[in-house]
């Protein structure tokens, strides 16, 4: 089925101010980002200080886009390529600054919910330009998944991993089209519609997504290389909690049970079970992340520096590794945020740690325990804040003195 994001947005969202945070179903919008809402003239100026920063970036990505755009017109058909790759790298700018904006500016995804559909629209119009755009297709599938938009998710998810005229060796084809090439094409096929039109099927009931352990296995086989089987799971494994949650005061069911255990241990498998995923979920979980972690869970590279393994032959010379160590791409640079947001799913909704720590107790019985956190004196992401805020206090209070 195909139909507007926009209208999708409109038809399930509730504005709020993002200074005062009320609910405010008449909440003007910022005129020159076109993202936040205020309630009042006095809220926009108390709010503009932190909002300017990124109003200002916000409005230059999106007048570079225009721009290049427009000098695209008039250029000749060889230089497209560059100016397609350059609009790329602007407009996943765009969709990132917006993300970022959502996160600072408000404290649930629920308040910011109508800024990050602005950020989601954005990197579904990349997606359009480009799927294989690194951090494309990684945004959106979770971004969807985050917002509550789960049939959307799975439909892409499915369009990825079986897109329409690709046949696997061994089925009715050949296997002459990769999977990759099919992905483009039908891209290419829908280009003449509108950016927002979401073009990828949709399933009509939330209930029928199913995954069995050995489909969870073929994901890990399936997927283009160019993302990390975790991009696929790990939203899987929310949407899963989530319909768990509402079941738990309701009626139980065994299958959906297993079906979270499988996912569950497939989201530690594919992070070489060096992460303890489901532990640090907790608001008051020991586990620190960082930018290694999260790119161990979320992005597709080499994971060395995290699992202790030895440095890829195909990627580097040992002679040279010293001198040229390993750098994240901009998509491995930006998962935190995704990361703290996948905790912020877990922690305020109804419901769902109750989920996540009856399956820990499940892995448990089954033999198959969830990755243990750091030593138990190890402290907890808010006592190591309180502590560093400590110590920056005391060190002014000496500069102070001296």
């Amino acid at each position: 089925s195909t139909m507007s994001l926009e209208d999708l947005f409109e038809d399930n969202t509730i504005s709020y101010c993002v200074h005062c945070r009320q609910e405010q179903p008449t909440a003007s919008r910022c005129s020159r980002c076109r993202v936040v809402n205020y309630c009042s003239r006095e809220c926009q100026k108390s709010n503009f200080p932190l909002h300017k920063m990124w109003c200002k970036n916000i409005d230059l990505c999106r007048k570079k886009i225009k721009l290049l755009f427009d000098e695209g017109n008039k250029r000749d058909a060889t230089n497209t390529a560059t100016k397609t790759a350059t609009t790329e790298e602007l407009q996943y700018l765009l969709a990132h600054t917006i993300l970022e904006l959502a996160y600072h500016s408000t404290d649930t995804i629920e308040r910011g919910k109508t800024i990050y559909q602005r950020a989601l629209l954005e990197y579904h119009k990349l997606l359009r330009l480009d799927p294989f755009y690194i951090g494309a297709c990684e945004s959106l599938v979770l971004l969807l998944a985050f917002l509550g938009y789960d049939d959307h998710c799975m439909g892409l998810i499915q369009f990825m991993l079986h897109p329409p005229g690709y046949c696997e060796e061994g089925d009715d084809g050949n296997g002459t089209t990769t999977r990759e090439e099919a992905i483009c094409n039908y891209n290419l096929s829908h280009s003449q519609q509108d950016c927002d039109v979401w073009i990828y099927d949709v399933s009509t009931d939330r209930t029928a997504i199913s995954l069995s352990f050995d489909e969870c296995n073929m994901i890990r086989d399936r997927i283009p290389k160019q993302w990390c089987p975790n991009l696929f799971l790990v939203p899987l494994l929310l949407i899963k909690m989530r319909q768990r949650s509402r079941l738990l005061v309701q009626s139980d069911s065994h299958e959906l049970r297993q079906e979270i255990l499988n996912l569950a241990r497939q989201v530690e498998y594919e992070a070489n079970f060096s992460l303890p995923v489901l532990r640090s979920l907790f608001p008051d979980s020991r586990q620190r992340w960082g930018t290694e972690e999260v790119s161990a869970l979320l992005a597709c590279g080499d994971y060395y520096k995290l699992s202790g393994n030895e440095v890829n032959e195909d990627n580097f010379e040992d002679d040279n590794f010293d001198e040229n160590p390993y750098q994240p791409n901009i998509w491995e640079q930006h998962c935190l945020t995704f990361w703290m947001m996948l905790k912020d799913c877990y922690a305020l909704a109804p419901g769902m740690l109750d989920v996540v720590e009856e399956t820990i107790n499940a892995m448990q019985l089954m033999g198959k325990p969830a990755i243990p956190e750091d030593d138990p004196d190890t402290p907890t992401a808010a006592e190591y804040m309180e502590f560093v805020d400590q110590m920056a206090k005391q060190q002014r209070h000496e500069n102070e003195y001296y």
